[in-house]
């Protein structure tokens, strides 16, 4: 909600009501989450190009080394042609196993960066913040924001992150808590699962069977922590002191147009800036010339 001012200006309420702010390590984030989604996907198409590219080769006894001796490393890869593609018709497998602690790694960091705001806003502490961890943070920010985060998204996050720790901490052995939890969604976190990563949890997790994760979960992983983190986006722009995102845009502004040294110059240049960006804070003309006043401008 817009504090008392002039008026409302860059933007309409109506339109902002459901936008996220787009503040810098906002932004930053979006970025992290796009390069590592495009950066898997070329791996995994690279792997099948490649895989389709070593049937030429078909029925060769000779390594790899002595086929293609000007690609780079190709030295460490001493096998033949026959074994290479055995090893790539696997690749997605072992690239998703990478690739989705790197998701949940990239979110992770963001809800960190939203705990720096909470502290900033006195709405939480140091010692409280660096006391979460990839299991609680979420609830915590919960309770320090006063709003629920979705829940289908959370269990669907909560059942990916455990699955991880099975991959990296415990040889892809699933306990019984993850498999009970994978057979255990709700109906609609289910349901979103299936249809994002095109099978049911429970044939990743199952008690023996190492677990495993596709491409399929890769996406799931991106969505879910996207939801999430638009949903917390949503709360700090609610939530946080209006001084505080008004100081956070100033900076911002600042920081991206360094060399607009006279107050005209800053001007003319802010009210474009804060649409793109702060639209849906609504800044009033009041609360801008008090954070100018604050900033020294």
């Amino acid at each position: 909600m817009a504090s008392s001012g002039k008026m409302i200006i860059f933007g309409c309420r109506a339109e902002g009501i459901m936008s996220v702010v787009h503040f810098p390590e906002y932004r930053a984030y979006e970025q992290d989450r796009i390069k590592a989604s495009d950066a898997m996907m070329a791996l995994l198409a690279g792997s099948r190009l490649a895989e389709n590219t070593l049937r030429l080769t078909e029925g060769s006894s000779r390594f790899l080394p002595e086929i293609f001796p000007a690609v780079p490393h190709i030295q460490r890869i001493n096998l033949t042609t026959a074994n290479a593609r055995k090893l790539l018709a696997d690749a997605e497998q072992h690239l998703s196993a990478m690739a989705v602690p790197y998701a949940l790694a990239i979110h992770e960091d963001f809800v960190q960066t939203c705990f720096g705001l909470l502290i900033k806003a006195g709405l939480t502490t140091r010692g409280e913040a660096a006391s979460a961890n990839a299991s609680s943070m979420h609830r915590l920010f919960e309770q320090k924001v006063g709003q629920q985060l979705p829940s289908e998204p959370l269990e669907q996050f909560h059942l990916i992150r455990q699955m991880r720790n099975a991959v990296i901490h415990a040889g892809g052995k699933p306990k019984q808590g993850l498999i009970s939890a994978a057979n255990n969604l709700s109906a609609n976190a289910l349901a979103d699962w299936i249809k994002v990563a095109g099978a049911h949890p429970a044939a990743r997790v199952a008690l023996g069977v190492p677990v495993t994760f596709s491409h399929g979960e890769l996406i799931l992983a991106l969505a879910v922590t996207k939801r999430i983190s638009q949903k917390m986006n949503f709360a700090l722009r609610d939530r946080l002191p209006r001084n505080i995102w008004t100081d956070c845009a100033l900076v911002d502004f600042t920081v991206e147009h360094p060399n607009l040294n006279h107050l005209a110059q800053r001007k003319r240049k802010l009210s474009g800036f804060l649409r793109t960006y702060y639209q849906s804070l609504n800044l009033t003309e009041v609360e801008i010339g008090s954070g100018m006043q604050r900033a020294g401008w």
